[in-house]
């Protein structure tokens, strides 16, 4: 992944962990991705992460988070922090589990992701490519 990410092209917005969040959260970043002109496939593969990044903190992390979507030339950096310390735990996925496809999906759509831990709780991110 490219770290060229332009400081002055980007959403960095402080959320708390209600499910409400996730519509607001889906409709600024579709604004957003419209602004840079990213369209299609593209767009909705950074939704879709967007979505399971967010969803994670409101069913798992329950803490007051900041999302933050930076364009990085050829790449969205889509990244979640969130103030619990409780690590990531990607599952062995479950056919039969409606449940736990979260990780597995932002996975499969981002060329690179990650999980850096810190002392005032996690950041989660992704890069999807555009």
């Amino acid at each position: 992944m490219r770290s060229d990410c332009d400081p002055t092209v980007e959403l960095d917005q402080a959320h708390a962990p209600t499910p409400a969040a996730t519509a607001e959260i889906r409709r600024t970043v579709r604004d957003l991705l419209t602004q840079w002109r990213i369209g299609g496939t593209a767009a909705e593969d950074i939704l879709l992460v967007v979505h399971e990044l967010v969803a994670n903190v409101v069913d798992h992390a329950r803490t007051p988070f900041r999302l933050a979507v930076k364009l990085c030339g050829t790449f969205v950096k889509v990244s979640v922090h969130d103030e619990s310390c409780r690590p990531v735990v990607v599952r062995e996925l479950d056919p039969l589990s409606t449940r736990g496809r979260g990780l597995p999906l932002i996975a499969a759509i981002a060329d690179k992701w990650g999980c850096q831990e810190q002392p005032d709780g996690k950041t989660v991110w992704a890069a999807i490519p555009v």
